[in-house]
């Protein structure tokens, strides 16, 4: 069995649609972009992440029939960890498997910070349903020839996944959102709805 990890998101390359990464900041610009914009600064906290965490990830689930997913404090831990690594260093790209504790899939999310509701961060995961051609197995999973397009999509309704942790670290004008699941979807030769 070969396991595709994670999802690299096309930012930077191919994905606009994505709503990540779009935005480039200068170093100067410290303040969060709510308030440069005369926005309402969105609500955060960890009670509030997990609740539309779940919310968000079950309903895509229950519409294609697949169980729903527990929240796990251990992956929204590791989450928050390379969240904080990634917010730090500034650098933006999937973690490597064997820095996870475990077996894990992994989505992330990037945006200019305080711009941006938890529901919209994970909706940009969802949308990517519109790619997904239902009934196909990894890597044949997308409309547009690239599993890549579909793929945080088909890691959240990974029938196979059981639980959810995701964490927010802000760093550099970005928030960086890290979502983890475990057991982990998107494996060769398999789709999410196996």
């Amino acid at each position: 069995m070969n396991i595709i990890g994670g999802v690299i998101s096309g930012v930077g390359r191919r994905a606009p649609w994505l709503g990540i990464a779009l935005l480039t900041l200068t170093p100067s610009s410290a303040v969060g972009q709510a308030e440069r914009y005369g926005l309402e600064r969105p609500e955060r906290g960890r009670d509030l992440l997990e609740a539309i965490a779940l919310r968000q990830h079950n309903r895509a689930r229950r519409a294609v029939g697949v169980p729903p997913l527990a929240w796990s404090d251990a992956l929204a831990i590791d989450a928050d960890r390379y969240a904080a690594e990634m917010a730090r260093t500034g650098l933006y790209r999937h973690s490597a498997k064997v820095s996870r504790s475990g077996a894990q899939g992994e989505n992330i999310w990037r945006g200019e910070r305080d711009l941006y509701d938890y529901g919209t961060m994970i909706g940009t995961f969802l949308d990517e349903a519109r790619y997904y051609r239902a009934g196909s197995r990894i890597p044949a999973i997308s409309t547009t020839g690239n599993w890549r397009d579909a793929g945080h999509y088909t890691q959240i309704i990974w029938r196979g996944t059981t639980a959810v942790g995701c964490a927010l670290r802000t760093g550099r004008g970005q928030d960086y959102l890290v979502c983890r699941y475990s057991p982990p979807g998107n494996i060769y030769g398999q789709g999410p709805e196996d």
